[in-house]
């Protein structure tokens, strides 16, 4: 009786925690062109631990194939390993998870040279909470990213008009000293010449 009881309590309270948990992706879509490597963000809300637990990313637009009609994945995770039997070929080399993520109950699906083969809707499914949630990639072959690329041990300064302006006048002025500098050694230098071997003969 004790320990049906006991079953009871901790079922009922595992059901309330998986109640409360929710999954969090994105209402926007991701857009890539191709060739870029994409982050499509899914996150348990409040962090929870998903490793050692099933996480399955799908493609939802996607008609089961197959005579059995079964789902073939993008990426899946079971027993703390990747199961790439369960996935499509296509994916298999190119996603991954982070394994500090899962901790943080981030499950975050990384996809590498996107294509414009990966258009399109893609599910995030954790069986033991049974939430999912649904995020669309768009491959534009004319988008653009935006992003600041930073260039390591290199300080990229863009001088003002003014900067600009001040150097230029200081550069200048250098080349007037230096042009009159030349321009009397060149007209003294045979006078000089001159006067020491006079000088000499004297």
């Amino acid at each position: 009786m004790f320990l049906v009881a006991h079953v009871f309590i901790v079922d009922f309270y595992c059901t309330l925690v998986h109640g409360s948990l929710h999954l969090i992706g994105s209402s926007q879509p991701i857009v890539a062109a191709p060739g870029d490597d994409v982050v499509l963000p899914c996150q348990v809300d409040p962090e929870w631990d998903v490793v050692g637990k099933t996480v399955e990313w799908s493609r939802p637009d996607l008609k089961p194939s197959g005579p059995q009609k079964r789902v073939e994945y993008v990426f899946v995770y079971r027993f703390r390993k990747t199961d790439r039997d369960m996935m499509m070929d296509t994916y298999i080399q190119r996603t991954s998870l982070s394994q500090d993520g899962l901790r943080r109950g981030d499950v975050s699906l990384t996809i590498r040279n996107v294509s414009l083969q990966d258009h399109g809707r893609f599910r995030c499914f954790i069986p033991r909470l049974g939430i999912d949630t649904e995020l669309l990639l768009v491959v534009d072959p004319n988008f653009v990213s935006t992003a600041i690329e930073t260039v390591p041990h290199r300080n990229l300064i863009t001088p003002t008009p003014q900067e600009e302006t001040v150097t230029i006048g200081q550069r200048t002025r250098f080349h007037l000293c230096l042009f009159v500098f030349s321009f009397f050694i060149i007209c003294l230098g045979p006078v000089s010449i001159c006067v020491i071997r006079k000088s000499r003969q004297i």
